[in-house]
């Protein structure tokens, strides 16, 4: 775990206003039309894209890391004002968190169409992929952890105001809504009531906590899904469009050799018509002959 201090949250490219530095449109039409047909530059290019990748999986990585950093200064803060701060910057990062899921989301699959069949850029994607599953993984862990914890120190809580509370009844208030309903008969039953009321709150926030890890945490498997169907989805699509590819040339190929028929039957059809032109020449010559030779006998002289 990295080395933290109180002004580091600062330099490291996370605020915690509401606007988004992740908020980019990487949806996989916008890539389609400039799939390219390979070549050096083409591969530079790819490459280019993965190193981007890279670089938002090294800041998914650090959230990580600064969530679970702030997750346990929380547990252990006494001063309820620091509390409040450390809570905050712990939802900001969390909401980084969540939009740059999305946006690696896009980018990975993104890759992985362009890719294609090529080996050298399918294993770089795939790469990418599966280091983005480690972190979500990861993450996972983190929230596990961090929502064990909250239901350790709510049960602490409860116990206080009911010391002879069973495992159950315990499980019961923490899951409660508030635990309000539990909690306002062990106040009235309690000989500290202002200690009590204490514990009510504690647990009160324990129990929004969780609520928001479950969220969390419920997100993260689903997005765990999504990522590992990623390879068949991305296989489907390149078939797809290997299949539209090859019926176009179909297409092409049928429509070149229906032409070159027409040609051929145009070429056919012209010959005939020249041997129809000259026999019917020959036809008025032989004609035009024989007419010609019965004028003339019968106009010559006549020996007597």
């Amino acid at each position: 775990m990295s080395n933290y201090n109180q002004g580091g949250y600062n330099n490291n490219n996370y605020g915690y206003d509401n606007s988004n530095p992740y908020q980019e449109n990487y949806e996989l039409n916008n890539y389609q039309n400039t799939n390219s047909t390979g070549g050096a530059d083409d591969f530079v290019q790819f490459m280019n894209q993965i190193s981007d990748i890279n670089n938002d999986l090294d800041n998914y990585s650090q959230l990580i890391e600064l969530i679970e950093f702030n997750q346990k200064k929380i547990l252990n803060e006494i001063n309820e004002e620091q509390e409040l701060a450390t809570r905050k910057q712990l939802d900001g990062l969390i909401a980084q968190a969540s939009s740059l899921q999305q946006t690696l989301k896009a980018k990975i699959k993104d890759a992985q169409y362009k890719a294609g069949k090529d080996s050298a850029k399918k294993a770089q994607a795939e790469n990418s992929r599966q280091r983005f599953l480690k972190l979500i993984q990861d993450y996972r862990v983190v929230e596990a952890n961090y929502r064990d914890q909250n239901k350790k120190q709510a049960a602490r809580q409860y116990r206080i105001v009911q010391p002879e509370a069973t495992d159950a009844e315990v499980d019961n208030a923490i899951s409660d809504v508030g635990g309000q309903q539990i909690f306002s008969q062990a106040i009235l039953n309690a000989t500290r009531q202002g200690e009590a009321k204490t514990a009510l709150a504690e647990v009160q926030s324990r129990h929004r906590e969780l609520q928001r890890l479950e969220k969390t945490m419920a997100e993260l498997t689903q997005l765990f899904h999504d990522m590992e169907e990623l390879v068949a989805e991305q296989n489907v699509q390149v078939e797809n469009v290997n299949t539209e590819v090859e019926g176009a040339q179909k297409d092409i190929e049928l429509g070149v050799g229906h032409t070159n028929k027409a040609v051929d039957s145009a070429r056919k059809a012209r010959k005939k018509k020249c041997w129809c032109i000259i026999i019917l020449i020959i036809v008025i010559i032989i004609a035009a002959a024989a007419i010609a030779g019965g004028i003339a006998g019968k106009f010559a002289p006549k020996n007597n």
